[in-house]
């Protein structure tokens, strides 16, 4: 495995350990319900920005332009956002070309971890493979 990723897992742990009893009230399926935006620059509305959906049948969405790029289902883990979803080519190709090893139409597992959660906005540091992104979101709706 790449060096980087044998450092980051002890900061990952140690996130995750310094977390658990800060985000537990917080995290819970009501307060992630809803349509997210992206590492916002500003109010919800850009065309070009990417949305997560998250409904409260567990399914979810991820998109930009009306178009979903990522598919699937999200559940809370203990004090973690878990992800199973279906992406298309243009989600690592285009918004996340640093996955693009991981282009087609993929079956990928993700975790996020919560962290500075607010009423209508947080941010999360999520794996996915052995790749790890830090990421805000902001709520639309």
């Amino acid at each position: 495995m790449p060096r980087t990723f044998w450092l980051v897992i002890p900061l990952t742990l140690a996130v995750t350990g310094f977390l658990s009893g800060a985000t537990a009230a917080a995290l819970d399926p009501g307060y992630l319900e809803g349509k997210w935006e992206v590492n916002a620059q500003g109010p919800c509305g850009d065309k070009d920005a990417e949305h997560l959906i998250l409904r409260g049948n567990g399914t979810f969405e991820y998109g930009r332009r009306g178009k979903a790029e990522a598919v699937g289902f999200w559940r809370i883990e203990d004090d973690m956002i878990g992800f199973d979803m279906l992406t298309s080519p243009a989600y690592f190709q285009d918004i996340h070309p640093e996955l693009k090893p991981l282009s087609g139409y993929e079956i990928q597992r993700m975790q996020a971890i919560p962290i500075d959660m607010q009423q209508d906005q947080f941010s999360v540091v999520a794996s996915i493979g052995e790749q790890m992104k830090q990421f805000s979101l902001q709520r639309c709706q």
